[in-house]
């Protein structure tokens, strides 16, 4: 997660048709104070009453003041102002211009929160795009969804649209189709530009894994003989992508505290390069800080965020200290009389489950290998070590077609591809359509694009800008600082987070 990721996320701004219409469900959002304010690119500010979107001629119109890079007034009076040059908007009502909607920040939303969620603010739920996909026929030939993908969980603003690679590695297809389901379960605004599925036929008894630049075609994957961690054997949870997940707790006084895995491996069956397959998901910790950034930041969220589309190096700078603190899985091998790391797993995400390889370098075998993470940091359902036989070029397969529902009946009509990206908001759903090659094939979901997260009133309450730049300017006491407030948390933080859930699929 990139560190303005945890500071400067304000709002999910989801992308949808131009035919949608807003629905009653988001008459939670307070409507009382009708307002767009309008973030430039040359640094100005617009506060716009009585507003519209002109959409054809790619304008905003209204009325109200011009203020200028450093907030002295400008102008009061009509303005027409030109899409292509804005920042971002910031906004406490739902709009329904296309345009604007995909980029606007919801702040102070006044929303009817889950018990759950109005205990404690910072345990709200939260996504990225949620991918639900077929998982295997069960007894009686029934068949569930499973949670296989969150998409590109880093983009939390449109300067930082990005694309994501997550492993289907659960997901069963039927007679060359596959149906996809998208949701939008948080207070987020979404924009997908892209989800493609890639496939690669492969041979029965080998795997295809992704580093996430390239994809190996894996002859052999083996689980650890033995595991050691601090509560002691964790061979058998770790043997497996089952849901068996091994975690732990964080560090009472310092977030950022490591801990390590010890894993053996039986001596390779054949020669070749090896890799370091690790299928897991983040805990709760890394949300917590991103919404206790945004609660410091509070009504300056969104100065933050615009200052990030507008490329300012000091925004894009302020985060990679934290985001190092906050930790991927590093994969450590033997070197002189330590240890040595080659490579790191890191997804942004406590949503699904991702299969990620770490290819070792020529001549290491992988015998034994050594997982440092940060404490409780990680739940870790699966560690196996891959011989890889060569790399492999995927299929991209385009969704045939797309279903949207702004309720809970799908569409009849059936949407062509080519009016991607989808702008969603918090309840909708889609379905897509894909035309998989028939054999044995290994299916991995390609998706790009961005979100905005949804300001919560509750979190204004917190706001403490020394906070917040303390979190950028000394980011390993903040880390020392935030442990005791996390730790609070920590016992009841997954079970309250899934009861938050502002939508089910």
């Amino acid at each position: 997660m990139r560190i303005v990721a945890v500071l400067l996320v304000v709002s999910l701004a989801c992308v949808s048709r131009l035919e949608r219409t807003v629905t009653p469900r988001l008459a939670t959002v307070d409507r009382a104070v009708p307002f767009l304010k309008v973030h430039m690119k040359n640094g100005d500010l617009f506060v716009l009453s009585a507003w519209r979107a002109d959409e054809p001629h790619g304008q905003v119109t209204g009325s109200g003041e011009q203020l200028g890079a450093d907030r002295a007034l400008v102008r009061v009076g009509e303005h027409r102002i030109a899409m292509a040059d804005v920042a971002l908007y910031e906004t406490n009502t739902i709009v329904t211009s296309p345009s604007i909607a995909a980029m606007a920040v919801v702040t102070g939303a006044s929303i009817a929160l889950s018990i759950a969620c109005a205990a404690n603010p910072k345990s709200c739920f939260g996504s990225c795009p949620t991918f639900y996909a077929p998982g295997a026929p069960g007894d009686h030939g029934t068949v569930d969804l499973v949670l296989q993908a969150e998409g590109f969980s880093d983009a939390i603003s449109p300067a930082l649209e990005t694309h994501d690679i997550d492993a289907l590695w659960r997901t069963h297809v039927t007679d060359g189709r596959l149906t996809l389901r998208m949701t939008n379960e948080a207070y987020e605004t979404h924009v997908v530009k892209r989800a493609d599925v890639l496939a690669v036929l492969r041979p029965p008894g080998t795997r295809v894994l992704s580093t996430g630049e390239a994809m190996w075609l894996a002859s052999a994957v083996a689980a650890p003989s033995g595991c050691t961690a601090a509560e002691g054997d964790c061979t058998a949870v770790l043997a497996g992508v089952d849901g068996r997940e091994r975690t732990s707790l964080t560090d009472e006084h310092d977030l950022a505290a490591r801990e390590t895995i010890d894993l053996e491996f039986p001596a390779a069956a054949a020669p070749g390069r090896t890799g370091i397959v690790i299928a897991a998901r983040q805990s709760l910790v890394t949300t917590f800080l991103l919404y206790q950034g945004l609660a410091y930041l509070g009504t300056t969220a969104v100065e933050w965020l615009a200052a990030l589309e507008r490329g300012d190096a000091g925004a894009r700078r302020g985060g990679r200290e934290l985001q190092r603190l906050v930790g991927g899985i590093e994969v450590q091998i033997p070197h002189g009389a330590g240890w040595l790391t080659v490579g790191e797993a890191y997804e942004t995400g406590p949503l699904a489950t991702d299969v990620h390889l770490i290819v070792l370098p020529d001549q290491a075998r992988g015998d034994r290998v050594r997982l440092r993470l940060p404490k409780g940091g990680w739940r870790i359902d699966h560690v196996a070590r891959a011989t890889l036989d060569h790399e492999v070029t995927p299929q991209r397969i385009a969704p045939q077609a797309i279903r949207g529902t702004l309720g809970r009946e799908f569409a009849a009509e059936r949407v062509p591809q080519a009016q991607l990206p989808i702008v969603t908001q918090p309840g909708d759903t889609y379905e897509l359509d894909y035309a998989i090659p028939r054999g044995e094939v290994e299916l991995f979901l390609d998706t790009r694009g961005y979100y905005l997260e949804w300001m919560r009133a509750e979190w204004l309450r917190e706001e403490q800008p020394l906070a917040a730049l303390k979190m950028f300017l000394d980011p390993a006491q903040a880390m020392r600082d935030l442990a005791p407030a996390w730790k609070r948390m920590e016992p009841q933080a997954e079970q309250m987070f899934w009861r938050s859930r502002y939508a089910r699929p």
